[in-house]
């Protein structure tokens, strides 16, 4: 029998996408807003009485928050440690998706897996899956998390973290500890995988081997095209003439940031 029950935890500060964001999820679950206690007061007073709302305190002290991963990691876990179902979504608060019910499907029939979207989920750069949108497990999430913050606790704030210090090589990932690829060793660690470990004295064709097979064993994809209407933000975009956001999937699939359509892509 397949379980189910999901509740949504909308993270980061409240913005104009958080509301709309709201209306549409809770019509498949539960839902539960992370912001902080910097929010506009008017953008709060417009969520929903029946939603739950985790006020995080703002800090800005001398940890380590390449990314903003700090902050993505305290708001996330500040939600998702009040959720109550054996399944949560993780969503920005500066995004939404109009129809999500393909990717709660594949939550419920995967549930030892990761579902997560294909924007910006790239073939050249390894163990580096989108963040924008993932969901699976509550508990396997709250360990994924966990361990992420475990992870970067040794670094400070202004610090950039070369992959070469890891084990990694920029030959076949980004030269820097992003968030995406902490949160994927994070979550393959939940699953008793140690890549670190294990890619000592791997060539690179191995290491592609091998990314490629834990990838697919323990990821899910689910294509932005089958999202309805959605936003994704580029905010970090360095191309002063780029894009900032995509509404459309076919638009960031010719980018110069390749993404997959699917996990045989790898």
């Amino acid at each position: 029998m397949i379980q189910k029950g999901v509740t949504f935890v909308v993270q980061g500060p409240l913005t104009p996408e958080t509301i709309r964001g709201i209306y549409n999820y809770k019509k498949l679950g539960k839902v539960i807003v992370s912001c902080w206690d910097t929010d506009s007061e008017a953008l709060m007073a417009q969520i929903p009485h029946d939603i739950k709302v985790v006020v995080n305190k703002f800090e800005d002290n001398d940890e380590y928050n390449f990314q903003n991963i700090r902050y993505h990691i305290q708001s996330s876990l500040g939600g998702l440690l009040q959720v109550e179902t054996p399944f949560a979504v993780k969503v920005r608060s500066d995004e939404y998706f109009t129809r999500m019910n393909k990717f709660i499907n594949s939550i419920y029939l995967n549930p030892d897996a990761i579902t997560a979207c294909n924007f910006f989920f790239r073939k050249t750069v390894l163990f580096h899956p989108s963040d924008h949108l993932f969901g699976g497990g509550t508990k396997t999430l709250v360990e994924m998390l966990n361990n992420s913050r475990d992870m970067i606790s040794c670094y400070k704030k202004n610090e950039t973290v070369k992959v070469e210090t890891l084990g990694l090589s920029r030959e076949y990932t980004f030269k820097w500890l992003t968030a995406e690829m902490t949160f994927c060793l994070s979550y393959l660690k939940t699953k008793g995988v140690d890549v670190l470990s294990d890619i000592k004295g791997m060539s690179n064709e191995e290491v592609v081997n091998y990314h490629r097979n834990l990838i697919k064993q323990h990821y899910r994809l689910v294509r932005a095209s089958d999202l309805g209407y959605f936003l994704f933000r580029y905010r970090s975009n360095s191309d002063r003439d780029g894009p900032t956001a995509f509404t459309n999937e076919a638009d960031f699939l010719q980018y110069n940031i390749r993404s997959i359509e699917s996990l045989d892509d790898l």
